[in-house]
């Protein structure tokens, strides 16, 4: 597959299941973050990655409390199993 045919077909998601991700998988979306290309090597990336119905909650509690989350026009992403 060509890169062209791969950013034609991207999609934001914004709703997820809350089935767990298939072992391995975040480690390989973080391995594929740190190889992104940067100019002279130096993009300086930093990843978080949280994964579990525990660990998500946390996040989501602290940076979106439960007060807010009525208006939160993408309530699907407070399912997601895992946050990078």
């Amino acid at each position: 597959m060509e890169l062209q045919d791969v950013l034609r077909r991207r999609r934001m998601v914004r709703s997820f299941t809350t089935e767990p991700l298939p072992a391995g998988a975040v480690e390989a979306m973080v391995g594929a973050a740190v190889r992104a290309p940067a100019a002279g090597n130096t993009h300086g990336l930093a990843v978080v990655a949280l994964e579990g119905r525990q660990e998500t909650a946390r996040y989501w509690d602290v940076s979106l409390p439960p007060e807010r989350r009525a208006g939160f026009p993408w309530p699907g992403l407070l399912d997601a199993p895992a946050l990078l």
